[in-house]
Protein backbone atom coordinates (compact mmCIF):
# COMPACT_ATOMS: atom_id res chain seq x y z
CA UNK A 1 0.00 0.00 0.00
CA UNK A 2 2.66 2.46 1.25
CA UNK A 3 5.16 1.53 -1.63
CA UNK A 4 2.70 1.88 -4.40
CA UNK A 5 1.62 5.31 -2.74
CA UNK A 6 5.20 6.29 -2.96
CA UNK A 7 5.64 5.22 -6.32
CA UNK A 8 2.88 7.21 -7.64
CA UNK A 9 4.37 10.40 -5.62
CA UNK A 10 8.10 10.15 -7.44
CA UNK A 11 6.45 9.21 -10.76
CA UNK A 12 4.27 12.07 -10.63
CA UNK A 13 6.91 14.38 -9.13
CA UNK A 14 9.37 13.01 -12.28
CA UNK A 15 6.54 14.87 -14.64
CA UNK A 16 7.12 18.00 -13.10
CA UNK A 17 9.74 20.55 -14.99
CA UNK A 18 10.21 23.19 -12.74
CA UNK A 19 12.97 22.12 -9.32
CA UNK A 20 11.72 24.25 -7.26
CA UNK A 21 8.03 23.06 -7.19
CA UNK A 22 9.70 19.07 -7.16
CA UNK A 23 11.61 20.27 -3.96
CA UNK A 24 8.70 21.81 -2.30
CA UNK A 25 7.75 18.98 0.08
CA UNK A 26 11.30 17.27 0.11
CA UNK A 27 11.77 17.50 3.78
CA UNK A 28 8.02 16.01 3.87
CA UNK A 29 8.84 12.80 1.78
CA UNK A 30 12.33 12.54 3.45
CA UNK A 31 10.55 11.99 6.84
CA UNK A 32 7.72 9.81 5.49
CA UNK A 33 10.39 7.63 3.47
CA UNK A 34 12.86 7.42 6.44
CA UNK A 35 9.75 5.82 8.32
CA UNK A 36 8.69 3.53 5.74
CA UNK A 37 11.88 1.94 5.56
CA UNK A 38 12.48 1.82 9.34
CA UNK A 39 9.51 0.07 9.10
CA UNK A 40 10.38 -2.51 6.63
CA UNK A 41 13.70 -3.00 8.33
CA UNK A 42 11.14 -3.73 11.28
CA UNK A 43 9.42 -5.81 9.42
CA UNK A 44 12.53 -7.87 8.57
CA UNK A 45 13.82 -8.16 11.98
CA UNK A 46 10.57 -9.38 13.58
CA UNK A 47 10.16 -12.03 10.42
CA UNK A 48 13.14 -13.31 11.75
CA UNK A 49 12.95 -13.29 15.41
CA UNK A 50 9.66 -15.13 15.07
CA UNK A 51 11.62 -17.96 13.98
CA UNK A 52 14.41 -17.90 16.03
CA UNK A 53 11.70 -17.51 18.95
CA UNK A 54 10.84 -21.03 18.36
CA UNK A 55 13.63 -22.37 19.34
CA UNK A 56 15.38 -20.02 21.77
CA UNK A 57 15.43 -20.05 25.72
CA UNK A 58 15.88 -18.06 28.06
CA UNK A 59 17.40 -14.66 27.61
CA UNK A 60 18.21 -15.24 24.37
CA UNK A 61 13.62 -15.79 23.50
CA UNK A 62 13.46 -12.46 25.29
CA UNK A 63 15.71 -10.71 23.60
CA UNK A 64 13.68 -12.27 20.10
CA UNK A 65 10.19 -11.66 21.69
CA UNK A 66 11.27 -7.70 22.26
CA UNK A 67 12.15 -7.60 18.30
CA UNK A 68 8.81 -8.59 17.59
CA UNK A 69 7.29 -6.12 20.51
CA UNK A 70 9.13 -3.53 19.30
CA UNK A 71 8.31 -4.09 15.63
CA UNK A 72 4.09 -4.55 16.67
CA UNK A 73 4.63 -1.15 18.31
CA UNK A 74 6.32 0.75 15.59
CA UNK A 75 3.89 -0.50 13.34
CA UNK A 76 0.97 0.58 15.73
CA UNK A 77 2.24 3.93 16.93
CA UNK A 78 5.06 5.38 14.41
CA UNK A 79 3.98 4.03 10.82
CA UNK A 80 0.82 5.38 10.82
CA UNK A 81 2.69 9.26 11.09
CA UNK A 82 3.09 8.70 7.41
CA UNK A 83 -0.79 9.11 6.19
CA UNK A 84 -1.12 12.65 7.08
CA UNK A 85 2.66 12.96 5.10
CA UNK A 86 1.39 10.91 2.26
CA UNK A 87 -1.85 12.55 2.08
CA UNK A 88 -0.16 16.24 1.45
CA UNK A 89 2.70 14.15 -0.73
CA UNK A 90 -0.33 13.21 -3.23
CA UNK A 91 -1.84 16.65 -3.64
CA UNK A 92 1.02 18.05 -4.38
CA UNK A 93 1.17 20.82 -2.29
CA UNK A 94 2.78 23.67 -3.43
CA UNK A 95 1.94 26.38 -0.79
CA UNK A 96 5.52 26.40 0.25
CA UNK A 97 6.35 28.06 -2.87
CA UNK A 98 3.71 30.06 -4.18
CA UNK A 99 4.70 32.02 -0.77
CA UNK A 100 5.84 35.74 -1.91
CA UNK A 101 8.86 37.42 0.03
CA UNK A 102 7.29 40.28 -0.03
CA UNK A 103 4.50 39.32 1.62
CA UNK A 104 6.13 40.03 4.96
Amino acid sequence: KYAERFGWIINRLRQEPEAGRRLANASVFMEAFGHFVIGWVWLEQALVAEVAYLSAYGAERNFYAGKCQTARFYFQHELPRIEPQLVLLEQLDMSAMDMQPTWF
